[in-house]
């Protein structure tokens, strides 16, 4: 079951209070679990069960979920993660604390401070990972095929987001540290920043009308919508697990950074000829020979959806697409749709 961004703040990526010295820091690390904290930020125990229940009861209407559903995903929910944040509160609390105390101190925390942090903060973020994870299945279990169909597609994108979250904390572990993303700053500093956003993006606007016409870069972001549409109805009819559910999403990932390089590096090419084929300003050039160079521009996209189709194909076992071919023998009932583009 997808997990919402306030117990992903306590449980993954933390929170704060006033600053802890850095030997205080490793006593707190090997705290045992049940030695809880007393100072910083934490939910009550009523609250924390209040969090979860509203939690549950916003996925519930999400995927439009049944009574005798909604009873099983609100059980489930509040007895797993209060669980886990109970168990778990001795690390996690600390870590939450320092987290907001570095982003709300008046000067930037040091790239040491960071890395420590960032140290212990990955395993519990594995952790909490590996609960959202398994809170996922089952989740997928109470769902009826076209809710598995919509919870697919959110699925990818908490798997995604996810990613992104564990590649920055390992990245500020190995001390890629930059402040102007980890730290907040002041009111004036925000100021400051957005004014040098504001300027930047007037440059850039200017630099671009002065160059050649914008390109319209829907055509290649509905394309990849596309793509994760047809990813998220392979997951679900394939019933893929979680391991097959990561490589079809790392397959997805690629090709789609590989497209938009693609569209990026013939942005100007692409921007042209679809200014000449709108506007009509041909003369010498027919108006199909225009649209023959912006498919040869585009085919290779084209050529890449080819490909994560076919990585995707080696994804399930035998079993698993025995399975898909007796679901979709004619039963009378609701069966999941099979992948389109």
């Amino acid at each position: 079951m997808l997990m919402p961004l306030t117990l992903i703040v306590l449980a993954a990526t933390p929170a704060q209070t006033t600053t802890v010295p850095s030997e205080a820091n490793s006593v707190v690390a090997n705290t045992p679990a049940d030695a809880a904290p007393v100072d910083g930020l934490w939910p009550s125990p009523k609250l924390l069960n209040l969090m979860l229940q509203r939690w549950a009861e916003e996925a519930c209407e999400e995927y439009d979920l049944d009574g005798d559903q909604r009873a099983k995903v609100r059980e489930a929910t509040v007895k797993r993660f209060e669980s886990f944040l109970t168990e778990n509160r001795s690390r996690i609390q600390p870590l939450a604390n320092e987290f907001i105390e570095m982003r709300m101190d008046l000067e930037p925390p040091s790239k040491e401070r960071v890395q420590a942090w960032a140290d212990r903060a990955l395993p519990v973020f594995e952790k909490s990972r590996d609960q959202i994870r398994e809170s996922n299945d089952e989740f997928r279990k109470v769902l009826r095929p076209m809710q598995r169909a919509k919870f697919e597609v959110d699925a990818l994108q908490m798997s995604a987001g996810m990613a992104i979250a564990e590649h920055k904390l390992k990245g500020w572990k190995e001390g890629e540290f930059d402040k102007d993303v980890f730290w907040e700053p002041s009111p004036a500093g925000r100021r400051q920043r957005r004014e040098e956003s504001r300027n930047r993006r007037t440059e850039h606007e200017q630099s671009a009308e002065t160059a050649s016409p914008k390109m319209p870069v829907d055509q290649v972001v509905a394309e990849l919508d596309r793509w994760e549409k047809y990813v998220a109805d392979f997951v679900q009819m394939f019933n893929l697990d979680e391991g097959q559910r990561i490589a079809a999403l790392s397959c997805l990932s690629e090709l789609k950074d590989r497209a938009v390089a693609h569209r990026d590096r013939r942005r100007e090419d692409i921007a042209r000829l679809e200014y000449r084929i709108e506007r009509k300003t041909v003369t010498d050039v027919p108006l199909d020979d225009l649209k023959k160079q912006l498919s040869e521009l585009y085919g290779p996209i084209d050529d890449m959806f080819k490909e994560l189709q076919t990585r995707l194909d080696q994804i399930p076992t035998a079993l698993q697409r025995e399975a898909v071919r007796a679901s979709q023998e004619p039963t009378g009932g609701e069966t999941a749709p099979a992948p389109k583009r």
